[in-house]
């Protein structure tokens, strides 16, 4: 056997298939080459996919650790012991061996006695290919030494050596298993350090992919474990370098200290602490002549002045990316700031109204910013979109009016990164409003409750009490609650409903609106008609997190209209979350949509159903309490601000 191609593999189930399709593209005698697949106790089916796949290939082997070792060091070293070949390659799952590759890599070690020869490669970002590892200074007449500095210093460290298997062996040369990142720069510098002949082929054996997959690696979060292991690669690779005249660090050192900052500031795991801080401290220090020799950029001289002066507050300050919230009215977002702020640098440009804004400081904030949320599909959209920077994230969240508005149809799309829609409905209301967004850049994430800062003590009052969170406009369907209200009432007068919001005199446009205003004449006629002007109680703008158990509510009704036109009926409607906070019921009309977010018990077709629905829960304190319980448990369940948090972040970090 002449070649192993040794591939580790964890749940690799979405990107292994092209791996798959370049092997068997090979263009060599099967009977000279194996390919081992090494798996590391994937957990997503990759392992019987790829022994599926080895079933119809006589030289292929699907091979299986007993336990996940948490790198790709082990399985290769599996690998190694498991090879027939006289030279090993090295190929990660989700990339492509081109077809040529192992042909010309065996001629010219036949030819020069390799021990180890590296190639380039070309990179896929999903848009364009591009050649790298490309070596001009190398030829005939380059020494072992200046082989092994040109290898090291001017190509980035990736896996794919081919290797001749007896130095392997005849120096006891293995990956390192202790390390998840960099274990590459370590194994290629001991091969490098022990290898007498070493070759480069001046052409591309593969193709490496920096497309984000469905399953995230694990080199796409970055925290305490990595930056560990970067140093202590950093430190073992000019040790190991050093004594043959090769200054590692001198030459090398800015790139890898760039990609650690980078990852510092985009995909920080937010884990640092200070005995972290403490080795990069010793080691910034240390190799400070070095480093300061570097033009970095400001972001990164940032950090790297807070590391060498051990100031923990401000490192953490400057590994947030910065993120830009920009709109009108950005209360549904604000909240969330707090807890976001752990992962971001955050800075407002609020706009005076969904359509005005002050420019001069909208291009200041812009300058400032590496993402950018645009609260509301409006006119902020659609001003980012046309005058964000290629290096800028943008991220857009449509709520429900703005499918009635056409700034969706200006906005360039090719500048918007992803569009957020806050329920599965209106998921797809947004793809039919906007057939311009592609379905690809469309998000869904619910909004979130913060439910532990509700009041929630219990009262038999509870039993007989319903509430309305906000009335306004029309479409809310305060007539509605007001029937439901008028048959409990006039079987047990102990129903009452409190009202909580604006009265519509309140809003400029909806008391200029003649057919809204008749509407809300219409309701005081009727609460009047029909005697419940002392079971009705308006109590205006209130904290809703203490009011409705303040207020004895049990109910929280959800009456809004379910038209299909755009804007459309309720995209998501907070107050029905509110109410399971505060260990209280919703009865949601059976708006389009509703049944994606709240179990079918709580939802009435007919007012008839809303109702029995309350004559039941209140004629039973058990029946009651209960069904408030499983209330509880699915806001808990879906809408917790830790799963909001985690999904923002993680969007963010899908698109660098």
């Amino acid at each position: 056997m002449k070649i192993s191609v040794i591939i580790p593999s964890f749940n690799a189930t979405d990107k292994i298939g092209r791996c798959f399709a370049s092997l068997r593209a090979i263009n060599m005698a099967r009977e000279d080459y194996e390919v081992l697949f090494v798996d590391d106790c994937s957990s997503d089916g990759t392992h019987e996919l790829t022994q599926k796949a080895c079933s119809a290939e006589p030289n292929w082997r699907a091979l299986r650790l007993e336990n996940n070792s948490g790198s790709p060091s082990r399985p290769r070293n599996f690998g190694i012991d498991a090879a027939k070949g006289d030279y090993l390659y090295f190929l990660d799952c989700d990339d492509e061996l081109l077809p040529d590759a192992l042909t010309q890599l065996l001629e010219l070690a036949q030819r020069t006695n390799a021990c180890i020869i590296r190639s380039e490669l070309l990179a896929d970002n999903g848009r364009e290919r591009k050649r790298m590892n490309q070596i001009p200074a190398w030829n005939g007449s380059n020494t072992v030494n200046e082989r092994r500095e040109l290898i090291i210093t001017r190509t980035s460290t990736v896996p794919t050596s081919f290797v001749k298997r007896s130095l392997l062996q005849l120096h006891g040369i293995r990956w390192p298993e202790h390390l998840r990142m960099g274990e590459d720069s370590v194994f290629l510098a001991e091969v490098l350090v022990n290898a007498v002949h070493i070759e480069y082929l001046p052409e591309p054996t593969y193709i490496y992919y920096k497309i984000p997959s469905l399953t995230p690696a694990s080199t796409q979060r970055y925290g305490k474990r990595e930056l560990l292991d970067h140093v202590q690669v950093w430190t073992a690779v000019q040790s190991l370098l050093k004594p043959l005249g090769i200054n590692y660090l001198e030459g090398r050192l800015a790139v890898g200290l760039r990609v650690a900052l980078e990852s510092l500031i985009f995909r920080n795991k937010g884990d640092i602490d200070t005995s972290c801080l403490e080795v990069f401290h010793a080691f910034v220090c240390k190799e400070w002549e070095t480093i300061s020799n570097v033009k970095w950029r400001k972001r990164h001289s940032d950090i790297l002045h807070a590391a060498k002066n051990n100031d923990s507050e401000a490192f953490r300050r400057h590994c947030r990316p910065r993120l830009l919230i920009a709109g009108h009215d950005l209360k549904f977002i604000r909240d969330a700031v707090p807890e976001l702020e752990e992962f971001f640098d955050i800075r407002f440009d609020e706009w005076k109204g969904h359509e005005i804004h002050d420019e001069k400081h909208s291009r200041a904030m812009l300058e400032w910013a590496e993402y950018i949320w645009c609260e509301w599909l409006l006119k902020n959209a659609e001003w980012y979109a046309t005058n964000k920077k290629p290096y800028q994230r943008l991220v857009v969240r449509m709520h429900r009016m703005e499918l009635s508005r056409s700034h969706g149809e200006y906005m360039n799309m090719a500048n918007v990164d992803a569009v957020i829609a806050v329920s599965p409905l209106f998921f797809e209301r947004l793809l039919e409003r906007y057939p311009n967004i592609p379905r690809h850049k469309a998000r869904m994430i619910p909004n979130y409750v913060r439910f532990d800062e509700y009041k929630t003590e219990w009262h038999p009052d509870r039993l007989y009490t319903l509430g309305m969170i906000g009335i306004l406009p029309s479409r809310k369907g305060l007539r509605r609650a007001l029937e439901i209200l008028h048959a409990l009432h006039s079987t047990d007068k102990r129903f009452r409903l409190e009202v909580f919001g604006r009265r519509p005199e309140e809003l400029p446009w909806i008391a200029r609106d003649t057919k809204e205003m008749d509407y809300f004449r219409e309701c005081e006629q009727f609460i009047k008609n029909n005697g419940l002007t002392e079971a009705v109680n308006f109590n205006g703008h209130v904290d809703i997190k203490q009011a409705l158990a303040d207020r004895r509510v049990g109910y929280v009704l959800s009456m809004s209209d379910s038209e299909f036109d755009f804007p459309g009926f309720e995209s998501f409607h907070l107050a029905v979350a509110d109410s399971f906070a505060a260990h209280g019921l919703s009865v949601v009309r059976r708006w389009p949509g509703a049944e994606y977010l709240w179990n079918d018990e709580y939802l009435a077709n007919e007012i008839k159903d809303a109702v029995d629905f309350i004559v039941k829960c209140s004629a039973n304190s058990d029946i009651f309490k209960s069904s408030t319980l499983k209330g509880r448990r699915l806001v808990e369940s879906f809408y917790p601000l830790e799963i909001f948090k985690k999904s923002i972040v993680g969007l963010y970090n899908e698109l660098i």
